[in-house]
């Protein structure tokens, strides 16, 4: 598995979600804020803070383990809304089994935090 970028025909990519950096320890990626993320009112559905958390924290937990993990409980909280811009999303373990890790999200937009999320992944390999 390529953990370098999102793969092609994948949620991720439909979106637009950049991987910029992973490293051990930290996800970086980025999503270009268009129409297709909004909810009817115009703001960045909640689902796409949730999906672009789950993502990079599954690619964090996944990058050195010698293992592939996946999401099991996603808890997002959403603080502030955004419009336009684009959406960075940080990724860094919060604890780090061998079966079970835990990871935490932080989604900016602009200075503005907009979304936290803690995301508990499994290991299926």
């Amino acid at each position: 598995m390529d953990l370098t970028k999102f793969p092609r025909n994948t949620l991720d990519h439909h979106l637009g979600h950049e991987l910029l950096e992973i490293k051990k320890d930290f996800v970086k990626s980025k999503l270009i804020i268009q129409d297709k993320h909004k909810q009817p009112m115009g703001l960045v559905h909640g689902g796409t803070y949730a999906s672009l958390a789950e993502t990079i924290c599954s690619y964090g937990a996944t990058y050195e383990s010698g293992g592939l993990f996946v999401g099991v409980n996603n808890n997002t909280d959403f603080l502030k809304s955004a419009k336009e811009g684009e959406l960075i999303c940080e990724a860094k373990p919060i604890s780090k089994g061998k079966s079970y890790q835990l990871w935490e999200c932080r989604i900016f937009n602009f200075e503005n935090l907009c979304a936290v999320s803690k995301v508990r992944l499994q290991k299926i390999k």
